[in-house]
């Protein structure tokens, strides 16, 4: 009986939420953050893979074996190849989604399947009506199906002898990393103890900040983004707590985890996550509040730079009140919600 040739590929889920979280913290220009709750759950796996050159279809697995991708930092798989393949060993390309499915990311990509062709699958990978700006689908907790996550590699080399191929080299297995798809926004607010009350009226970001499709493998010709300027607050958040130094929870220079813990447990009033497709765009918006029974007032809210919103990036902005007439903002952007590992993740949207 002619036994069939497997394919080995590795992927490393540095998202992984271990039981010890030494995997899982993630990396940042002021250092590393963990995921919050099932920020990190893997649910599901589909891979596919096609040789560099010519593009044609080489293997496909979609599993819920992901136990090993959630227990650890990753998990090996096998895909079952032709013979003329194994024969050849050209080198190839391997594309990986984990939680993408058409109730998180929209129906397009539950046409994504074993016989989906390479052009199609650049296409078809992206993220639509879903993680955008609409007020009343704001995503504020993990979906069912998970954040969605991607990973590729291009131009791997084939190694081994039938019945048993591997993608990488005869040393070492190659691997590919999982990042989530999207980033998450955060508005935290306080007031000073002994002041009027802070309420928030309204959040808003400006137009042409969200782009309306995040594709998950290729970099667009051009695209389009929200027209308008868009709500984030359902409803007014009234009387923002109450703390006797508000100053203490603006960003001094901590390592990123440190800052987390300080804002996370200090019972401040907190508006998001908001989950997000990742854009290319300086962020900005605006705060609208009310100073006790006076007229409402507006404060601007903008990121450091174009790009800080990538895929996989957190930012929080955190206003307060010090009684001066005037909400102060600052912002901090922590860089990239990933594993501190030093791993190659050049598959953004941009």
């Amino acid at each position: 009986m002619h036994k069939p040739t497997l394919l080995t590929i590795y992927v490393y889920s540095p998202e992984a939420a271990t039981s010890n979280w030494r995997s899982a913290s993630t990396r940042a220009e002021t250092g590393n953050v963990n995921p919050i709750g099932n920020e990190a759950t893997i649910h599901n796996l589909q891979i596919w893979i096609y040789e560099s050159e010519s593009k044609a279809f080489v293997g496909y697995l979609s599993t819920e074996e992901v136990t090993s991708l959630n227990m650890s930092d990753g998990a090996t798989y096998q895909l079952p190849v032709s013979d003329d393949f194994a024969s050849r060993k050209p080198s190839v390309n391997v594309y990986v989604l984990a939680n993408v499915k058409p109730a998180n990311c929209g129906d397009g990509v539950g046409t994504l399947n074993e016989g989906t062709i390479h052009e199609t699958l650049m296409d078809g990978a992206k993220i639509v009506g879903h993680f955008g700006l609409e007020l009343e689908d704001l995503v504020m907790s993990v979906p069912d199906q998970g954040l969605p996550m991607a990973g590729k590699l291009t131009v791997q080399p084939v190694v081994g002898d039938a019945p048993a191929l591997r993608v990488g080299t005869m040393s070492q297995v190659s691997t590919v990393p999982l990042t989530r798809a999207v980033s998450k926004l955060r508005f935290v607010f306080a007031n000073t103890t002994g002041q009027p009350a802070v309420n928030i009226t309204g959040i808003t970001m400006n137009a042409e900040m969200i782009p309306d499709e995040e594709y998950l493998f290729k970099t667009p010709a051009s695209m389009t983004y929200n027209a308008t300027e868009a709500q984030l607050l359902l409803s007014p958040i009234e009387k923002v707590a109450s703390k006797d130094d508000p100053t203490e929870y603006i960003y001094f220079d901590q390592e990123a985890q440190e800052y987390e813990n300080l804002i996370n447990g200090a019972g401040l009033t907190v508006h998001g996550p908001i989950y997000l497709r990742e854009s290319d765009k300086q962020l900005a918006g605006t705060i609208t509040y009310q100073i006790g029974e006076g007229p409402e007032q507006t404060a601007d809210f903008q990121m450091k730079q174009a790009g800080d919103f990538l895929r996989n990036h957190t930012w929080i902005v955190y206003a307060y009140y010090a009684g001066s007439d005037r909400l102060q903002v600052q912002s901090l952007y922590v860089k990239e919600w990933v594993n501190k590992e030093e791993v190659n993740h050049n598959i953004y949207n941009w």
